[in-house]
């Protein structure tokens, strides 16, 4: 073998998310910061892959690493065969070729090819249509993603990837068996298992949300989730009491570009994976996280980012539970147009939303914005925090003691605290207390065109502040506010919004949670 290249293997640099044997960033914690060949290599003349041998995650991602950078081929397949010889995931190169110059939008009359995925899993039922990346390359490593739950606890399996699939020094396939590995059994702790560390459950946040389903709806779990850039897309359906819990809110990132250009709509799931080469029947939507009917969904010390930029709708969290109940604790969630959408009973404390237009919106019961920063993002120029969808007489979205802020390059005067859909079917119930406000918010604070429902607010409904400060501290001027929105009085905060228990008042399950 080559010497070169084995010298080369022991300074290998992993790259993220390839080996739940490592950190999640690529590095190993020794005193170097260089990381080694792992007990799970496979080193063969050509390239070292991983995981081989046993203990593999059931939702490892495949990596190879070449002596020099390769290449995707055009043509050519990846398969996952288990010990029967069946393949139970496949990748087609060709699929992965047909988007090297943009991904048509997806609808639901789309095609169905290996170059989506259908994110969820049988214990589920249901799954989300989305495209994704099977195989990527950075330097001089391929990295394979299999598609959602194709993987079992305990079992065998082997790769087999054509000659033409990829194009690299030395490289003419693998078959025959040269590549296996064994998938570790079941975790044995189903109160709280791990992600992305050393001695991990998991190597992704996706792989313990489908195991959190296979231990029941009302199973409280804990996904803890090591430090490092998760580059995922997550759908969390039927499954309450599910807290998923960073390190820290800077270094715990799950983050994906996805937009209505990519995805058409919010989306939803679908009961089958589709049969490859039909129709998707419903795609999986614009979001990075989607949330289908689950209550008490909490999130701690964690980074949400749709990364896709300006121009397109592009959630970074879509809670899709009308009755459900979400808490976020000492998190962000950025992205630019419409980074919340949000139904049933939200509270998020201490945590940064960013964005541009309309970046807080949805048709909430009560969205409880406590101590946040609200920020206004660079693209923000005639920008708006907030669009409305409410009932009539619901709490609606709330911002209680926030930090309204904007990037630098963000124009005095130019950002709206919230604008209307326009519709009378809904409410634009929006109410700001005690927060302090850049000078990037507007003069007349709510934008004109289309008006609210109602045109007049009262204490309930509509367009509403109280104790406006600038961000010295010293009372705004709100003398220029739009016709129809009002200064509420000190006694409708006081029984109607002064704190989270009183936002929440009207919750069926009482306020106990919010504490």
């Amino acid at each position: 073998m080559d010497t070169l290249f084995l010298k080369l293997a022991a300074a290998i640099l992993i790259v993220a998310a390839s080996s739940c044997q490592k950190n999640i960033d690529g590095t190993e914690d020794g005193q170097d910061g260089t990381s080694s060949l792992r007990p799970q290599d496979l080193v063969t003349d050509s390239y070292i892959a991983f995981p081989s041998g046993s203990n593999a995650c059931v939702d490892s991602y495949l990596t190879m690493e070449f002596r020099s950078a390769p290449h995707l081929g055009k043509t050519g397949e990846i398969r996952i065969l288990d010990a029967d010889g069946d393949v139970v995931d496949l990748i087609r190169m060709e699929d992965i070729a047909a988007l090297s110059d943009g991904k048509p939008q997806m609808t639901a009359e789309s095609v169905f090819t290996t170059a989506m995925d259908a994110i969820g899993s049988s214990a589920l039922g249901y799954y989300r249509i989305v495209y994704y990346e099977p195989v990527t390359v950075e330097g001089n490593t391929v990295t394979i993603r299999l598609h959602s739950d194709k993987l079992e606890f305990g079992k065998e399996y082997r790769v087999d990837i054509t000659e033409d699939a990829l194009t690299a020094e030395g490289f003419d396939g693998v078959s025959d068996g040269e590549w296996s590995f064994t998938v570790m059994e079941q975790p044995g702790r189903v109160s709280e298992v791990t992600v992305g560390s050393r001695d991990c459950d998991f190597m992704t946040v996706q792989g313990a949300v489908n195991f959190a389903n296979l231990c029941g709806q009302s199973h409280a779990m804990t996904i803890s989730v090591s430090e490092g850039i998760y580059e995922e897309q997550l759908y969390i359906r039927n499954k309450n009491k599910l807290t998923i819990k960073g390190a820290a809110r800077e270094k715990t990132i799950i983050r994906y570009d996805n937009c209505n250009d990519y995805i058409n709509g919010v989306g939803s799931g679908v009961p089958d994976v589709p049969e490859t080469g039909g129709k998707i029947g419903k795609a999986g939507g614009r979001s990075v996280i989607l949330v289908e009917n689950c209550d008490m969904l909490r999130f701690e010390n964690i980074s949400v980012e749709n990364t896709h930029g300006h121009g397109s709708q592009a959630e970074a969290l879509y809670f899709n539970s009308d009755d459900g109940r979400l808490v976020a604790v000492d998190c962000s969630f950025s992205g630019e147009q419409d980074t919340l959408e949000l139904k049933g009973w939200c509270l998020f404390r201490d945590c940064k939303v960013t964005g541009d237009v309309d970046f807080i919106w949805g048709y909430a019961r009560a969205a409880l914005f406590e101590s946040c920063e609200i920020r206004s993002c660079e693209n923000s120029n005639g920008g708006y925090i907030v669009q409305a969808r409410c009932s009539r007489n619901s709490p609606g979205f709330v911002f209680l003691d926030c930090n309204i802020t904007a990037d630098s390059g963000v124009d005095d005067g130019t950002v709206y605290l919230a604008r209307s859909g326009g519709s009378g079917d809904y409410y634009d119930n929006v109410t700001y207390v005690n927060c302090r406000m850049g000078a990037h918010i507007a003069g007349a604070g709510w934008y004109p065109n289309p008006g609210p429902n109602p045109s007049e607010a009262d204490e309930r409904n509509g367009w509403k502040e109280y104790g406006s400060k600038g961000t010295s501290g010293w009372a705004m001027d709100v003398s220029d506010r739009l016709a129809g929105s009002i200064q509420l009085e000190a006694s409708d905060v006081e029984s109607l919004y002064k704190d989270a228990a009183t936002v929440f008042a009207d919750c069926p399950d009482g306020t106990d949670w919010v504490l």
